[in-house]
């Protein structure tokens, strides 16, 4: 079946851009719901002006707003609904309880309003692999599957635990797409303290794997229109076989793309084989069901990276030039920091991420849904 109207939240962010530009290409109309600024508004205005008239239809409503979120829901009636909007890690665990409002909160409020339509659209929500919480590879050896227990260490799993929930039991047709590490050169534009945190609380040694933003939004685009194969499953969305790689290995994918190099092994601390509560969520996934239902595997992992080296432009530059003398100097600060923090010989992620933003960023155990 076609749906012709979409509605997509987080519609002018990196996947919500690509994936109304892809349904807008197609014919759709997009109601794209964000929240605005100047940002927003300069990527609504770019997507219309290449849009037939009327089929971008912008709303710049608070998903928390529960009553502007009935009345937009009720004027539109959307055949699908693309959740994508919400408080992502590790900005989530510098105010919990706000993101808990949007992730859970707003979620509701969509389903909630979607629920009282004639007929029920396709709920399509962004979830994460931060639901399966700490993957010791040591222990866990084996990819993720749809049907890996979910166990979420950090808040922002939590979240999303949470609104998987609340989508599950909103009586809804809805189909879980759970991201892996989305990569594009809006991920890369700006550096800031909270993300050098997580960077330097992973593991060598954690698995990691990655998508093209182009990928997911494709992925997302496909899935309107696959309501009968895809209703009720947790998809798992992340890029070829290219993409499965080991976090010191992408990180210096992404050193070398931007220009600086490689940082190398010295650079970070190896997970704790022992400890299950010493890494990262990001395992491997088996993504073979999802790529079977809504084929989005469009890029490979030298596709992204040329992408993210392209958009750095004259900087790319510079930083190769001065690369060999910033990678002795950034490697000599990293492992002074760790000494000042008091860090031992394992990389201990979820420590450093409580000291740095306090236990709230955590998950609680009084709070699991799912």
């Amino acid at each position: 079946m076609t749906v012709d109207t979409i509605l997509v939240t987080g519609a002018f962010g990196q996947i919500g851009k690509r994936c109304a530009q892809i349904l807008l290409d197609r014919g759709r109309t997009v109601i794209a719901v964000d929240l605005r600024n100047d940002k927003t508004v300069a990527v609504e205005q770019e997507l219309s002006a290449g849009a037939p008239s009327g089929a971008l239809v912008p709303a710049y409503v608070d998903l928390t707003d529960a009553e502007g979120v009935r009345e937009l829901i009720a004027t539109h009636q959307p055949g699908a609904i693309v959740h994508l909007a919400a408080v992502l890690s590790p900005v989530s665990y510098r105010n919990p309880a706000l993101a808990r409002k949007v992730n859970v909160g707003g979620t509701e409020n969509l389903l909630a309003a979607a629920a009282g339509l004639p007929r029920p659209p396709l709920f399509l929500l962004a979830s994460s692999a931060a639901v399966y919480g700490s993957r010791n590879p040591y222990r866990h050896p084996e990819r993720i599957t749809p049907d890996t227990a979910v166990n979420p260490i950090d808040q922002y799993g939590q979240d999303k635990v949470q609104a998987e929930a609340a989508t599950r039991a909103s009586g809804l047709p809805y189909a879980f797409f759970r991201l892996g590490g989305v990569m594009s050169p809006d991920s890369h534009s700006s550096v800031n303290g909270d993300h050098l945190a997580i960077m330097r609380s992973l593991p060598s040694d954690n698995r990691m794997h990655a998508v093209d933003a182009r990928d997911v939004a494709l992925a997302f685009a496909n899935g309107v229109d696959r309501e009968a194969t895809i209703n009720g499953k947790a998809l798992l969305i992340g890029g070829n076989e290219s993409y499965v790689l080991l976090q010191n290995d992408f990180e210096g994918d992404l050193m070398t793309a931007v220009g600086l190099g490689r940082l190398g092994p010295s650079a970070s601390l190896p997970g704790d084989p022992k400890d299950d509560r010493g890494w990262s969520f990001t395992g491997w996934y088996d993504t073979t069901e999802s790529q079977a239902l809504l084929d989005f595997q469009d890029h490979d992992w030298h596709q992204t990276l040329a992408w993210i080296a392209e958009s750095q432009g004259n900087l790319r530059i510079a930083l190769r030039a001065v690369g060999p003398i910033l990678r002795p100097v950034i490697r000599t600060a990293l492992k002074l920091q760790r000494r000042a923090e008091g860090r031992g010989p394992y990389a201990d992620p979820w420590t450093l991420i409580e000291n740095k933003y306090g236990p709230d960023a955590l998950a609680h155990a009084d709070e699991q849904a799912g």
